[in-house]
């Protein structure tokens, strides 16, 4: 452990009071030359003004109360710019509102905003163009600005528990996307334009009313997990068999009464949970699965297995 790791676990264990006692807290940090983390909390803007300014930093991680006053503040003084990576984090912080003024910095790339009370996102938030992780969930969303999809450099999107009832068409434009969470939503459909994120590995969709899946759901070649438990499906699309770099599909709890001949093309399935639903039969093809590890069939009408069951000879679990 270096210098600058010592320095930054110890300030990442001080509370405000702890800051506020140490009066050389500025000529201590004026000595750290390579420092590369700071983590800052509410009324730091006299404290620790030298921190600011310094531009080998990481990472700054702020939390603190008031988001409107800091964003204020901050982008007045345009500090943002001297830092290569930035966090925010203001989650449980009983947010409404964001201002519009959070698409100033431009340089930001780790938005934690999850566990407020926020209904809308301003169109600002388009602005934010090296954010790479934005995280929104348990809050009270019910729709997603067009300008979402100007956040060409996200990867990581989190989303879930909130009251979104569709999804933007821009959603397609956001090309490095690798993680979507989209649980606990009131999601009906999926906008055509889905198949477009082309880096996505995770979309997890479980807990929402879907009834339908594109046919650009087959466009996502690099998806390694589809979560979609807790819908209302009643029919995959043919394109799913195109899923080759698939492992794991979770589609427990729909409506789904036929499994189709294609499902036996996913031969990087792991996991397949299909409990609950109301498939009578099973195609041959799932002798193909070779890689399958689980196989979950609960709660269906199945009355009999095709003799190609048996060629699973990785699965460990069938129940």
């Amino acid at each position: 452990m270096d210098q600058s790791d010592i320095v930054y676990q110890i300030f990442n264990e001080l509370s405000l009071n702890d800051i506020v006692r140490c009066s050389t807290v500025n000529k201590l940090i004026n000595r750290i030359c390579d420092l590369q983390y700071a983590r800052l909390i509410n009324d730091y803007e006299n404290i620790l003004a030298n921190l600011f300014y310094k531009s080998s930093y990481k990472q700054m991680y702020v939390a603190c109360y008031e988001l409107e006053g800091f964003i204020k503040k901050y982008s007045d003084l345009n500090l943002f710019k001297f830092f290569s990576t930035n966090a925010l984090d203001f989650q449980l912080r009983n947010i409404i509102k964001l201002p519009k003024m959070i698409g100033q910095f431009s340089n930001l790339q780790k938005l934690w905003l999850h566990n407020n009370k926020i209904t809308k996102l301003p169109e600002t938030i388009g602005q934010l163009v090296n954010l790479k992780e934005l995280s929104l969930s348990d809050n009270q969303i019910t729709e997603l600005p067009q300008t979402i999809g100007q956040l060409v450099n996200l990867r990581e999107l989190w989303l879930y528990n909130n009251r979104i009832t569709e999804l933007p068409e821009t959603i397609g434009q956001l090309s490095n996307l690798q993680e979507l969470s989209l649980y606990n939503n009131k999601i009906t459909k999926l906008p055509e334009t889905i198949g477009q994120l082309s880096n996505l590995r995770h979309l997890s969709l479980s807990n929402n009313k879907i009834t339908k899946l594109p046919e650009t759901i087959g466009q996502l070649s690099n998806l390694r997990k589809l979560w979609l438990r807790n819908n209302k499906i009643t029919k995959l699309p043919e394109t799913i068999g195109q899923l080759s770099n698939l492992q794991e599909l979770s589609l427990s709890n729909n409506q789904i009464t036929e499994l189709l001949e294609i499902i036996g093309q996913l031969s990087n399935l792991q996991h397949l949970s299909l409990s609950n639903n109301k498939i009578t039969k099973l195609p041959e093809t799932i002798g193909q699965l070779v890689n399958l590890r689980y196989l979950s069939l609960s709660d269906n009408q199945i009355t009999e297995l095709p003799e190609t069951i048996g060629q699973l000879i990785n699965c460990k679990i069938i129940q």
